[in-house]
């Protein structure tokens, strides 16, 4: 394990109806036997391996910034559907490590995923299209005699 990689983890709380906690970590989760009774403990409902992980720390919150609570904790005011689709539509090089089953049972958390992924493909195309009309700009510029 390098000093970058680690681990971006989605839980809830029982005790915290609507907030959802997304924080990273180099330790791998614990794997979760059996659900936690206790509400005072903390849910995994997602964690995925990530080699850059700071840099997936930053898309997670730009992703969630409206819900946004502590940044320092990670706390944000969504349903752990909507975190978990931010989390996955990252597009970075990333392993699914858990996925808690009724979370993947929800239709909606695919749907979420792909609505994601196609406005980042969108936006994507967007700046390449900026940045290629700056190109044949300068390059037509660069044709203009200078006095």
């Amino acid at each position: 394990m390098s000093e970058r990689d680690g681990y971006l983890v989605v839980e809830t709380r029982a005790d915290r109806a609507g907030l959802v906690r997304v924080h990273a970590t180099r330790q791998k989760p614990p794997d979760p036997v059996d659900i936690a009774t206790d509400p005072s403990q903390p849910r995994l409902r997602y964690a995925a391996y990530f080699t850059s992980l700071h840099v997936a720390t930053m898309h997670a919150q730009t992703a969630l910034r409206r819900g946004m609570v502590d940044a320092e904790a990670g706390l944000y005011r969504t349903d752990p559907v909507t975190a978990t689709a931010a989390v996955e539509a990252i597009d970075l090089a990333h392993r699914r490590v858990y996925l808690d089953p009724a979370l993947a049972d929800d239709p909606r958390l695919a749907a979420q995923i792909e609505r994601r992924r196609t406005r980042h493909r969108w936006a994507n195309r967007i700046w390449t299209a900026v940045g290629i009309l700056a190109i044949i700009m300068l390059i037509l510029f660069a044709q203009i005699p200078v006095f």
